[in-house]
């Protein structure tokens, strides 16, 4: 069976992963990190292994268990001491991912994986008496999963107990207890407590006890190993919701796109119709078939013909305008055909989504119209910025997949070369893997025709942008993506 590319493309699959979670997750910068909301990923590499994959995948799942199950205000309201925070996250990290996998099924493979890959690998030295308790308790409860990690549990035991006999079987107690009852992240707390007082009762545990800063839990190391392996070959990002000012188009700009537009929108919306009109299959019954009389000599009922309608169009497309800076002369025109076209679309019975880059903020974009809304007032947006068209159409593209429609399409309208070539080719590289077809329009910019040969033309003149425009969804739509 072929993979599906989209298991394989960093950038989506991360978006499938936070959507299905209920969490956010960005891309983008050079450290991985999480707010308690939103999961930020660093940069990811075109071409990722099958080990930084995993890695990704685990991180995600990791934090989004702790989004959805960590009750953190709980907790800074309880305010541990650090040795009770630290055997609290051993603790609750088990809790939550168990709670996550309950959901989804398929996390569990991917912890189990994660925690092969970071622990199972043999030590090269023992720690000291006092490390080995803080050792012994992440690597026990996670054997609990992963009966290969027993040989490692049982050498930090043996260590402890030399220094301090009966501590393990004692802390195996408290293990127990809260593997059989665990239900939230207080109660996580309070078992780490119970552990606490157990070493407290334990003479040479001071150094321990009185500690300020612990080994890194699970999630502190898998920040770092993400975001160490992603600053060396990291380049993709994806554009995160920006803002910028936008404004409904005056009467006066809606009547003179209404006369520019006019004639087109009416052969637009009459190619539209003539893609469903009635077309003749054979039949049984209907009416006679010339062609096919020849059937009455061998018995062949099936010499007539009869109507049916063609399929309605279930396409999506999504507009992406350049609202940079350069665009500071074109802007109104611009989307004055961008909304000409949208109505169109509709009315056509396409979904159609319009989508400007950048926002305020550097690789953010401005979401104008979603996907199965209505067409909105406030259309008019401020050109200022630059060009970060890979991130925004990576962003375009974690919109797109989701949709349940046979034909995906995207046009580009722009009037510069991206800011980062390499994040722009990689995403239109991975929508053609998707079948998503990419269509471009360079205002008076040939960049556009390097980007997509065959499917891009480019303007000089701005009383041009409208045909063209209306042009090439008319190639999108009609001619299933192949240029005219």
């Amino acid at each position: 069976m072929k993979p599906n590319p989209v298991l394989r493309c960093l950038p989506l699959l991360a978006d499938i992963l936070g959507r299905a979670y209920g969490v956010s997750v960005e891309i983008g910068g050079k450290d991985a990190f999480t707010n308690g909301r939103t999961i930020r990923l660093p940069s990811l590499p075109a071409q990722a292994d099958a080990t930084f994959l995993g890695l990704v995948r685990g991180y995600i799942d990791h934090e989004s268990a702790h989004i959805r199950h960590t009750d953190f205000a709980a907790i800074t309201q309880a305010a541990p001491t650090p040795l009770e925070k630290h055997i609290w996250n051993i603790f609750e990290d088990w809790r939550v991912e168990r709670e996550l996998s309950r959901h989804f099924p398929g996390c569990r493979r991917n912890f189990h994986w994660l925690i092969r890959h970071l622990f199972l690998s043999p030590a090269e030295t023992l720690p000291s008496p006092s490390d080995a308790v803080l050792s012994w308790l992440l690597l026990r409860v996670r054997s609990w999963e992963i009966a290969d990690l027993d040989p490692r549990c049982q050498a930090l035991a043996e260590v402890i107990e030399k220094s301090w006999p009966g501590l393990v079987d004692e802390m195996e107690v408290v293990l127990t207890a809260m593997r059989g009852h665990c239900p939230d992240s207080m109660t996580c707390l309070e078992y780490a407590r119970q552990m606490v007082a157990l070493l407290k009762n334990r003479q040479g545990l001071e150094t321990l006890l009185s500690a300020s800063a612990f080994p890194g839990d699970l999630g502190d190391i898998l920040r770092q190993e993400v975001s160490a392996k992603a600053e060396q070959v990291g380049r993709l990002s994806v554009a995160t919701i920006g803002d910028k000012p936008l404004s409904p188009l005056s009467p006066e700009e809606r009547a003179a796109i209404a006369r520019v537009t006019a004639g087109l929108r009416a052969r637009f919306l009459g190619l539209l119709q003539a893609s469903r009109r009635v077309r003749s299959r054979p039949s049984r019954r209907g009416r006679l078939n010339s062609r096919n009389l020849h059937g009455i000599a061998v018995d062949d009922p099936v010499v007539f013909l009869s109507q049916e309608r063609k399929p309605a169009l279930n396409t999506a497309l999504h507009v992406l305008l350049d609202a940079s800076a350069s665009m500071r002369e074109r802007i109104t025109l611009a989307c004055q055909c961008c909304a000409a076209l949208a109505q169109a679309l509709q009315q056509g019975g396409i979904s159609v989504g319009l989508t400007a880059f950048p926002g305020s903020e550097p690789n953010t974009v401005v979401p104008i119209l979603d996907h199965g809304k209505r067409h909105p007032e406030n259309l008019l947006v401020q050109a200022r910025g630059q060009t970060p068209l890979g991130e925004a159409l990576w962003w375009v593209l974690q919109r797109l997949v989701p949709l349940r429609h046979d034909r995906k399409i995207v046009l580009i309208v722009t009037d510069g070369a991206p800011d980062n070539l390499i994040n722009t080719r990689e995403a239109i590289r991975t929508a053609n893997l998707l079948g998503i077809e990419m269509f471009g329009l360079g205002i008076d910019a040939p960049a556009i025709l390097g980007l997509l040969p065959g499917r891009s033309v480019t303007i000089q003149a701005l009383e041009q942008l409208p045909a063209a425009l209306f042009t090439l969804l008319g190639q999108a739509i009609l001619h299933h993506g192949r240029a005219a």
